[in-house]
């Protein structure tokens, strides 16, 4: 009957409340208030903000704005046939492995820091000849970091000697990739780099007494 009344009348039937609100807001140009979140993620845009990244994100970034690179991997060399691009990714590896020592060799004492320092100053080298050759030639070269980070926390003796492992495994991966994609003298380079990347790991292997020592193909991710 009311709703006859009210029709009879040339008056509508009273909308609720939240139909009101959202008629209301519509006359004057408004749109229905938005939830918490959204309100939230509209601020963030509003202020040129993005949303807040999560965990792994922020730890990258926090990374970056200390000047720390991820640590190049074994799994990651990225497949190339240009002999510059090669090299250039090798470098990289060169870098970490020279930042990685200076790590390593603090937690070690008398042969092994010995050994330690000689690493560093092998990998030193083709670091340095690496930037002349890229330098000279065609290939850009890229910035070492102030620092890496490293693939698990170097603690004591046993961290130190796995990491001094890992990181010749690593370098010696980017120098396998490179070999396909050069020739001449710098397929010399990098069968020397791969040659000498191998021998060492095998050492830091038996000094930490890790088996086997040896790896048939040093180098390939397994």
């Amino acid at each position: 009957m009311s709703e006859r009344t009210e029709r009879s009348e040339g008056r509508e039937a009273m909308p609720d409340r939240h139909s009101m609100s959202e008629r209301t807001e519509r006359s004057e140009g408004r749109e229905a208030m938005p939830d918490r979140h959204s309100m939230s993620e509209r601020t963030e845009q509003s202020e040129g903000r993005e949303a807040m990244p999560d965990r792994h994100s922020m730890s990258e970034r926090t990374e970056r704005s200390e000047g720390r690179e991820a640590m190049p991997g074994r799994h990651s060399v990225s497949p190339t046939a240009d002999p510059n691009r090669a090299l250039t990714d090798a470098l990289v590896a060169e870098y970490a492995a020279v930042w990685a020592y200076g790590v390593i060799g603090v937690h070690l004492a008398d042969a092994a820091r010995s050994a330690a320092r000689a690493a560093e100053a092998a990998h030193r080298s083709r670091r340095d000849a690496l930037v002349l050759q890229l330098a000279e030639g065609a290939g850009q070269v890229p910035a070492d970091w102030a620092g890496y980070a490293l693939p698990f926390p170097v603690t004591d003796r046993s961290t130190a000697l796995r990491l001094a492992v890992e990181i010749e495994e690593r370098t010696a991966g980017h120098w396998r990739a490179a070999l396909p994609h050069t020739a001449g003298a710098d397929r010399n380079t990098a069968l020397a780099a791969l040659t000498d990347c191998a021998l060492r790991a095998t050492r830091w292997r038996r000094t930490a007494g890790v088996t086997p020592v040896t790896v048939p193909f040093p180098g390939r991710p397994a």
